[in-house]
Formats: structure tokens, sequence, C-alpha cells
């Protein structure tokens, strides 16, 4: 199974992990990691590092993050260069919740991504708009 690493500044990540877990349960191969004031890139490397060798079991991580060019992307696409890390910015919760509630063993990291990026687009619109 691909495995899915969150990747934020702040708690963000974290919470919507938590957030997830209260609406639709948790999923096995799914972990946060944040960036916190005060913390060095390298101290956030480090522990992004450790993370992405716990959740890849050969099929690769998917790394969710927040924003494109900010630290948790541009240690991600660091972290590709050594390790099989694909990576999709503009994390949502609805990704999130694909993510614990579709995502199987059979599904390829291709597959994955392309469900996530259409899920997460089709979240985004204006309530009540007729």
């Amino acid at each position: 199974m691909v495995g899915v690493l969150v990747a934020t500044h702040g708690r963000l990540a974290e919470e919507f992990l938590n957030s997830a877990a209260m609406l639709v349960g948790e999923k096995e191969q799914m972990s946060s990691v944040c960036v916190l004031p005060g913390q060095s890139p390298e101290e956030f490397l480090e522990l992004a590092e450790k993370k992405v060798e716990e959740l890849d079991t050969g099929d690769g991580v998917l790394a969710l993050v927040d924003i494109a060019g900010g630290t948790p992307n541009n240690t991600m696409f660091r972290l590709s260069m050594t390790h099989k890390i694909r990576i999709l910015t503009g994390v949502n919760l609805p990704m999130v919740m694909y993510c614990v509630m579709e995502r199987s063993d059979e599904m390829t990291m291709e597959e994955l991504i392309e469900a996530l990026l259409e899920n997460g687009r089709n979240e985004i619109s204006e309530f009540g708009k007729r």
C-alpha cells in the first residue's frame, strides 16, 4: 500500500489526521509531520525522513503538503531524490479522508494521485450558489 505523509506548517497536518479519524476512522500507513516555529529546516528534514522510512513498505509514499514552495514541500522534494516520494500540494481534509476511506492495497501511486486530485478539486466550491 502507498504510504501517506501529511506535511504542513504548524500543527495542521496532525489536526487533519485527528479530524479524519473523528469523522471516518483511522488507517494504517498514514502519518503527519509538522514544521514548527523555531525548528530548523535540517531538524524538519530528519523528522520527515524518519516518517518516510516508516511509511514506505515498497510502494512509496505520497506526501500531501500545504503550500507549494514552503518548507514541507521543499523538504519532501529533497527527500524524493533518495526515496520513492510523490508530492501533492494544497492538501485539504476531504483528500485526507479519501486516503482513509478509499485507499487500498491494490491502488497504485498513479491511481491514488489522480483520485486525490479529482476529489480535492471537487470539494472546493461556493456553497449554496444557484
